[in-house]
């Protein structure tokens, strides 16, 4: 028979272990620029904040002063991290806020289908509701290619390569290009798309990018690879820039940190919030991992997460003002 006695232990035991796990993960998330895996400690930031909010009520009702300290001690770098996305109305709007009107802009959705994924028409279904301009695939394999045909009827613009795997990418757009490509970021052999579309009559440049997922030494390695040459590539555009897809790192990350700065793109979503994009389950270890990053010019109005579609990632989906500015012009963006 249970008691009273063996319930507070019991209390007392998933109390302490929670407290063990976070500050175990919030200190090993400090070393993600050194180690591969400490990284990955990086991305559940958003987890440890919720849980160590908890912790330090419980502990300051308890009595337990210097373990709420230590909480509150480990958890300042997570909320300095996570902070902006769980308070974003307090991110500054700057004076493009008010210039923003999504009814009259251009919509793009952007989607990991998961190349292993059959559910074509859950997918097909999802983008003919939509109806967005521009229509970005990940992982994008000849049995994709052959489900959204159709999508060259009203998306008569099109850049796409097809592969067996992970590494397949594929653009349709209603608006023309005025240029385009297939880009291989860092000769690792994965396919990306970059494209020049017209927006507010001024070109955009346009990222589309499906990075490796930093599972291994080697991946993680090649996926840093793959952030500096896209870095240097937007440092060298001429144009308004704007990185979208799946980018296998979370905003939590130091190379996230490390891509925005050297390229010196904003994270567009900051201010509608986290959206998480990865995974699609009902396990609640959801990241964000697919992103827009944009230029302040670029007069990205929205960005959200669609609804679920039947692949491993949510989609995303990213609203741009045609209102939009010319490079250097409007730096108190809406995102900022």
């Amino acid at each position: 028979m249970v008691t009273p006695a063996d319930e507070r232990r019991f209390y007392r035991f998933l109390i302490r272990a929670a407290f063990v796990i976070v500050s175990a993960g919030s200190l090993i998330a400090l070393l993600g620029e050194q180690f591969w895996v400490a990284e990955l400690f990086t991305h559940f930031r958003l987890y440890y904040v919720l849980i160590q909010a908890l912790l330090t009520l419980i502990f300051l009702y308890s009595g337990h002063r210097k373990l709420m300290a230590m909480t509150v001690l480990l958890a300042l770098p997570n909320v300095w991290v996570v902070g902006p996305y769980l308070m974003p109305e307090m991110v500054s709007m700057g004076d493009a806020g008010a210039t923003v009107n999504v009814d009259t802009g251009i919509t793009m959705a952007v989607l990991n289908v998961h190349y292993q994924n059959d559910g074509y028409n859950q997918v097909a279904d999802y983008l003919r509701e939509r109806d967005p301009d521009i229509i970005i695939i990940s992982e994008f394999t000849s049995a994709w290619q052959d489900a959204l045909d159709f999508l060259r009827e009203s998306h008569s613009h099109v850049l796409a390569e097809a592969r067996s795997g992970h590494w397949g990418h594929a653009v349709f757009s209603r608006l023309p290009f005025a240029d385009a490509e297939l880009i291989n970021l860092a000769n690792t052999d994965a396919v990306h798309a970059r494209f020049v579309i017209e927006v507010g009559e001024m070109p955009l440049e346009v990222f589309a990018v499906h990075l490796f997922a930093p599972t291994s030494p080697v991946l993680a390695h090649n996926r840093n690879l793959q952030l500096e040459d896209l870095a240097d590539r937007l440092v060298a555009s001429p144009h308004r820039r704007l990185v979208v897809g799946d980018m296998n790192l979370t905003p939590y990350s130091p190379y996230f940190d490390r891509f925005t700065e050297r390229s010196g793109l904003q994270d567009a979503r900051r201010v509608d919030g986290i959206h998480i994009t990865w995974p699609a389950s009902a396990l609640p270890i959801w990241i964000p991992i697919d992103h827009a990053l944009a230029d302040p010019a670029a007069n990205v109005a929205r960005v959200r997460t669609g609804p679920d579609v039947g692949s491993d990632h949510f989609p995303l989906e990213i609203f741009l003002s045609d209102q939009a500015g010319a490079p250097g012009e409007n730096d108190t963006a809406v995102y900022q």
